[in-house]
């Protein structure tokens, strides 16, 4: 048998490593264009159907329920992505929210003080949504991206 010479960490003759990461990358690429439409699209809908929704005339939902019932779906949500990425392992989920949330308590509450102020973040959001035009919400809300 021939020995190759190969210089070393460098991939063998034939191997097409490098085709293969370029490929990975077009795909995450494609994914990141994917997500990004459909943030976009998500964020549009929501912002015209609650100024659908809190323009109607009749009784008004609460905003204060709508935030904390959108919140309640968010963390079903993730405990349920939790409990998926542990394999239906109901003890290790336990285990992992039991060490992230009680034995690492000052995390916790380190979070809080941030979820606090997205919650009323997101109440003024109804008010505002409300209270303007959706076109000129929504060019103001966009703009705490340029100013955070």
């Amino acid at each position: 048998m021939a020995a190759r010479s190969e210089a070393p960490g460098s991939a063998p003759a034939g191997d097409n490593a490098g085709g293969s990461r370029r490929h990975a990358g077009n795909g995450n690429k494609k994914l990141k264009y994917i997500s990004l439409a459909i943030l976009v699209v998500q964020n549009a809908s929501l912002i015209l159907s609650i100024r659908y929704v809190r323009t109607l005339p009749g009784d008004r939902f609460l905003s204060t329920t709508a935030v904390v019932l959108a919140e309640v779906l968010k963390v079903l949500t993730c405990l349920l992505l939790i409990l998926v990425q542990k394999r239906g392992s109901v003890r290790e989920f336990v285990g992992l929210l039991y060490d992230a949330i009680v034995v690492q308590y000052m995390d916790t509450l380190k979070l809080a003080v941030p979820s606090l102020i997205y919650t009323l973040q997101n109440n003024l959001q109804y008010v505002a949504i409300s209270n303007l035009p959706a076109a000129t919400f929504q060019v103001t809300y966009q703009l705490k991206i340029l100013t955070t």
